[in-house]
């Protein structure tokens, strides 16, 4: 009796080991397809056709984009046990609670780690696409928006910030020839000083004529305004300066304080200074005494036109 009992007792161990030991042989996995039922991932429908079924642990490990193993060390928590429910695109936040150093317990200025729509989105898990808060765009909303209605009003172009160093028409002008070594433009990752210089956007507006400070160039564009809304009204001298021409860029400093201009650059003066722009038609509305499209003519018996 004592045989049949110890006997019995090495079977159950053997079985118990059969099925816990993940050293065994038997610790193997399986696809949704299989269809364990022994534990297996039954309860969990077989992980419903996105994952694979950890068969000695009754778990799923869920695929990319429904909480896989990676995913989840990264968002900290798993969107489901059964694989049903997405993971939203990843980006690295825009504010976040700055992470303690794991070894030293010691505060850090380690922050901006990644989060599904970067933190500025609410994660649809059904459909896996994150909606935006306002102002943000993206697959992860890792992006600002431009000001304007449809970007820039239709008179600009959205551009990041980084490009915008590097462009000789992005204000505010410089004759910066190297930016990145000027301190324009600062290269680096998502912990550097210019960690967003890929995800700040702002307008740089359209212009009928080249905007720049070297030669032929003019230092304002055509349209201006954050938004790129208001447009600006034909230029001339200011007939009342005798001796001195007013659109003259030569030496005089760019707005913003970052360049000057070189010998053959304009200056933009509306309305040739006699006169009141309309900044949402571009039309000029000249004071008494000048007419012209620029108020640019004198005519002293004029009302104003």
């Amino acid at each position: 009796m004592a045989q049949i009992i110890a006997t019995r007792a090495y079977l159950l161990c053997a079985i118990f080991a059969l099925v816990i030991n993940p050293t065994h042989a038997n610790d193997r996995t399986y696809s949704s397809s299989d269809k364990v039922t022994i534990l297996g991932c039954k309860s969990y429908n077989y992980c419903n056709g996105h994952g694979t079924c950890k068969y000695n642990y009754n778990k799923c490990d869920c695929d990319e984009g429904w909480g896989s193993p990676r995913e989840i060390a990264i968002l900290g928590f798993r969107p489901s046990y059964d694989c049903t429910k997405k993971v939203c695109a990843l980006g690295y936040a825009w504010g976040d609670q700055p992470a303690p150093n794991s070894t030293t317990n010691t505060n850090t200025n380690k922050a901006h780690e990644m989060h599904e729509c970067s933190n500025m989105g609410i994660c649809d898990r059904e459909e896996g696409v994150c909606a935006c808060f306002t102002g943000y765009r993206g697959a992860s909303c890792s992006k600002r928006s431009c000001p304007g209605k449809g970007d820039c009003s239709g008179h600009g172009k959205c551009v990041s910030m980084s490009v915008q160093t590097r462009m000789p028409d992005a204000l505010p002008l410089t004759n910066a020839n190297n930016k990145t070594s000027s301190g324009y433009y600062e290269p680096g990752g998502h912990q550097g000083s210019t960690w967003d210089s890929n995800r700040l956007f702002g307008c740089v507006c359209d212009s009928s004529w080249p905007v720049g400070l070297g030669a032929g160039e003019t230092q304002q564009p055509e349209w201006f305004g954050a938004d790129c809304s208001l447009k600006r009204c034909p230029t001339g001298n200011n007939p009342g300066t005798n001796g001195v021409d007013e659109t003259d860029g030569f030496n005089k400093t760019a707005d913003g304080g970052n360049g000057v201009g070189k010998a053959g650059n304009k200056i933009h003066v509306d309305c040739s200074g006699k006169g009141r722009c309309d900044f949402k038609s571009g039309t000029c509305q000249c004071f008494q005494g000048y007419y012209g499209e620029n108020c640019g003519i004198v005519d002293a018996k004029s009302t104003g036109t």
